[in-house]
This record gives C-alpha cells, sequence and structure tokens, in this order.
C-alpha cells in the first residue's frame, strides 16, 4: 500500500520571496555624470557588499499593496530621502537570482534632485559603471540596473522626465545638459527650448524672472516647473 504519511511534491511548501528593489539616481553637478545610490549589506547573502536598496514584502511588516512597500522603503534608512519621481520598471523571478530560495523582484526607477545627507552605509557610484557591471552587485541587481537605465533613456525621448533630475527651478542650458547627459549624445539648444517653449505654453512651466550663473559665468534664466510630479509628453521623439 501507499505511504499516505508523505505528501506529494507539489504540496509541499516552499520558502518564496518577493522584494521591493529601487534604483534611485541622481544627477551630479561636479562630476556631470548619472549616480546611483547604493547600499552596504549587513545581513547574509552577500553582507558587506554593495547593492541596490530593498526591502522584502510582508516581511517583518505586513505591507496591503506594493506602494506601501515602496513607502516603508523610501521611509527607511536604505533610502531616507525625498524622490522627485518614481515609476515601476518591472518584475522578474526565478530560483536562481537569491541563493536563499526562489524570488521575485519588482523594481522601480525613481530620481532625487535635491541634495541628500548619505548614513555612512549608503554611497552614489555611477550609473553606467553599474549598469554594465563594471561594478559588480550581488544577486541580479546588475541586470536591474541596466534594464532601468534603458528604460530612463528610451522615456526621455519623448518625455520630459529628464527635467527631473534638475529641481523645480533651472536654466534652459541646464536642460541642454541634462537631455544629452540622459541621452547619451549631443542634444540640439534649439530642440530643447521648442520643447520648454511647449511646456511653457501648457502650463507646465513659467518664467521665474530670475537669473543663476551658468557655463563662464554668465547669468541664465531660469524656469519654474508649476507641475513637478507630472510628465510632460511632447508630440514629438528625438529620433524624428
Amino acid at each position: 500500500m501507499p505511504d499516505r504519511t508523505a505528501l506529494p511534491t507539489e504540496t509541499l511548501p516552499r520558502a518564496y520571496l518577493h522584494t521591493i528593489d529601487l534604483c534611485v539616481l541622481r544627477y551630479c553637478r561636479d562630476s556631470h555624470a548619472l549616480q546611483i545610490l547604493l547600499n552596504r549589506r549587513e545581513a547574509e547573502p552577500f553582507a558587506g557588499h554593495w547593492a541596490l536598496p530593498g526591502i522584502v514584502v510582508n516581511g517583518g511588516v505586513e505591507d496591503l499593496t506594493l506602494a506601501d512597500a515602496v513607502e516603508r522603503l523610501r521611509q527607511s534608512n536604505k533610502v531616507g530621502m525625498p524622490l522627485a519621481w518614481i515609476e515601476q520598471v518591472g518584475t522578474v523571478g526565478d530560483a536562481f537570482r537569491d541563493p536563499r530560495c526562489w524570488s521575485s523582484s519588482t523594481f522601480y526607477l525613481a530620481i532625487v534632485s535635491e541634495p541628500v545627507q548619505l548614513a555612512e552605509h549608503q554611497r552614489f557610484f555611477p550609473l553606467q559603471d553599474v549598469a554594465d557591471a563594471s561594478t559588480k552587485l550581488p544577486f541580479d541587481h546588475n541586470q536591474l540596473v541596466a534594464a532601468v537605465q534603458e528604460r530612463l533613456l528610451s522615456k526621455s525621448l519623448y518625455s520630459s522626465l529628464p527635467l527631473m533630475f534638475l529641481g523645480n527651478e533651472f536654466s534652459a542650458p541646464e536642460a541642454v545638459n541634462i537631455f544629452s547627459l540622459v541621452l547619451e549624445r549631443p542634444v540640439l539648444k534649439t530642440s530643447i527650448r521648442q520643447r520648454l517653449l511647449k511646456m511653457t505654453e501648457a502650463g507646465h512651466l513659467q518664467e521665474t524672472g530670475r537669473k543663476k550663473s551658468g557655463d563662464g559665468g554668465r547669468p541664465q534664466a531660469t524656469v519654474e516647473n508649476l507641475k513637478p510630479a507630472s510628465l510632460y509628453l511632447f508630440d514629438r521623439c528625438f529620433l524624428e
């Protein structure tokens, strides 16, 4: 007779983790480069390694929604800073990305525009070095960062997303610089000025009447973002 005390394999409970991982990006004006926030891990696996800030959903705290988990991570000491923008990029999962068990991750593109004070376990690294795995991260975090970098580039072709790096007040030359940096190629000044004009006509921007020092010390007129939490979608792509 069959052993009825032995459960079929498919009915046995298996360990499973779902995490939220944030790719928090900023524009470093000193190095004129995009950077990404990493945390030094305290716990195993990979204790002491730099990794994306993340949390386990429904770990020690119940999360009713993914949004709850994202906000819990944002407020934690792994991030602990205001975000100018955040959007979900994707979800990945398999039996190999985490040595503990089968796991999945919902990961996000986030942007910080204001200066922040970092803790000892936090550091900003060059985005390109992490995306191309020159700086190696545990789990599949390099792949997540590469996907976020691709989302940033593709969405910047038709939206105002790069302006999120500049805060609520910026000049036209700063807009040219940040679009060129994100798109990884020079962008015409006339093209950016036309886009800023369309945003102004649509009520997204307005002139401040103020000026700030620009390249070469020349004062540059600034504009204010009236809808800092919203993206403006252009009617033409930069590649057209």
